[in-house]
């Protein structure tokens, strides 16, 4: 059996990091990155490594973007990464291993650890975090959705790969929280188009329950400072979800209003 495996990356403005993301797939037989408007040297970074690069600059989303850099690939067994993520060569090699005798209904899942602030996280809800990435696209594709973008493998036999992919997100909390903001908004936007309707109440009482299931009931509390960050990220993240959605219906029917 000779499955080939295509590694596919989205990416945008990802010049501190991508690099190292390309130096650790380097084994897979094709890198495939499409990007979504760079305005840095993440471009002329990833020439380096592949000659597989396409920029489509009209966002759809996380998931159709991810749709999309699947489809542009020329095997069929999929790897998808993001630009911040790293393989180190143990994992490398347990992924050849696993797919040089896989058949097209197997699907992999890897377990990120992340890196944060300055630290690896290892409790918090953030690990262990076990992610189906690696797929065969004629059975499986991702998802659509705007954010929070997952693959479609519902009844498909998963295996967990044993060693970690390292996950090195944000080293500066203002920019991490900037992203926490535009994800919030995004959900809000994809329910609202759906007809869906938040309130502050709910978003409170959400936003409590997200604080007490990130600190307690998956022991952030471990982590230390940390920890205690994550938590009130998720409390923060959680209350402006359903507060932007509510305010969304708020403006629209003001709209009408004066029409």
């Amino acid at each position: 059996m000779n499955n080939k495996i295509s590694v596919c990356i989205i990416c945008k403005n990802e010049e501190q990091k991508i690099e190292a993301c390309l130096q650790s797939v380097t084994w897979a037989d094709e890198i495939v990155v499409v990007d979504s408007g760079s305005t840095d040297e993440t471009l002329a970074i990833v020439k380096k490594y592949t000659d597989k690069l396409f920029v489509r600059e009209d966002w759809p989303g996380f998931g159709e973007q991810k749709r999309r850099a699947e489809a542009l690939a020329s095997n069929d067994w999929i790897f998808s990464i993001d630009a911040d993520e790293v393989v180190p060569e143990t994992l490398a090699l347990e992924i050849q291993a696993a797919v040089a005798n896989a058949n097209d209904e197997q699907v992999f899942s890897v377990n990120r650890l992340t890196h944060f602030c300055g630290e690896f996280v290892y409790h918090s809800g953030w690990y262990p975090d076990k992610l189906p990435r690696i797929y065969n696209r004629s059975r499986y594709r991702y998802n659509q959705n705007m954010v929070h973008e997952s693959l479609e493998c519902k009844d498909a036999p998963i295996t967990d790969l044993q060693h970690n992919l390292l996950h090195y997100t944000f080293s500066d909390l203002s920019v991490y929280l900037q992203k926490r903001t535009g994800y919030a908004e995004a959900w809000a936007q994809e329910r609202y188009k759906k007809g869906k309707k938040g309130s502050m109440l709910k978003g409170s009482l959400s936003a409590v329950f997200a604080f007490i299931r990130h600190y307690f009931l998956r022991r952030g509390f471990l982590d230390g400072r940390i920890g205690f960050l994550i938590a009130v990220i998720q409390f923060q993240y959680t209350f402006n979800k359903y507060t932007l959605l509510k305010f969304k219906h708020i403006s629209a029917n003001k709209k009408n209003d004066s029409e």
